[in-house]
């Protein structure tokens, strides 16, 4: 349940630092929140796809989450400088600019869930709808903590704890338990009537 509270709260604090990086940048806050929740949810989504191909095993899990927790940190210093650098671009480049920095981490973010989700099934087949209920309470909690943080300690601040969320997870899915397989790569390998079970005694 821990991983799932800490990606919740990670993607949310995310999601609040770039809709204020983006205000001055697109020049209105309804074009930033637009741009930041359009290119988030599509590019999640299309991470989300990505995961049950790309993401089969503990280690790329690992590298994934590594990369999510890694693209905080240098937004929180490197991203303003460079959105003022191309201030000057007309204003559909700076659209088509902004979504090309957002997918660059949206993509990571987007896997995180789905395959925390395969790996608890595999664990604990009914524990699903607890670790959706646990994701979704953090993302609650984190759009009310991040205004809080953002204004005692700066955006720069709330990225740096959006980086440690992940780094969270990250040591989670390193050391937490795990499955002897996937699910889907372990229904391959077996018989179909020899591969539920051995799923359901797995433990890591």
């Amino acid at each position: 349940m821990t991983y799932f509270a800490a990606i919740g709260l990670g993607f949310l604090l995310i999601e609040v630092v770039l809709i204020q990086r983006f205000v001055l940048f697109l020049g209105f806050p309804t074009y930033a929140l637009s741009v930041v929740l359009f290119a988030m949810l599509v590019f999640g989504g299309v991470g989300s796809s990505l995961s049950s191909r790309l993401i089969r095993t503990r280690r790329a899990l690992v590298i994934v989450l590594g990369g999510v927790a890694l693209l905080p940190v240098v937004g929180a210093f490197g991203l303003q400088p460079l959105l003022r650098s191309l201030i000057w671009l007309p204003f559909a480049a700076r659209v088509a600019v902004s979504i090309a920095l957002i997918a660059s981490v949206s993509v990571g973010l987007g896997m995180a869930m789905p395959v925390g989700l395969r790996r608890f099934e595999a664990l604990h087949p009914k524990g699903v709808p607890y670790a959706w209920g646990v994701n979704g309470v953090a993302s609650v909690l984190a759009s009310v903590l991040g205004v809080a943080l953002a204004i005692n300690f700066g955006f720069a601040f709330t990225s740096l704890v959006a980086a440690a969320c992940y780094l969270g997870a990250l040591v989670h899915a390193a050391f937490g338990r795990w499955p002897k397989a996937a699910p889907d790569a372990h229904q391959a390998a077996a018989p179909e009537g020899l591969a539920e079970p051995e799923v359901e005694l797995a433990h890591g």
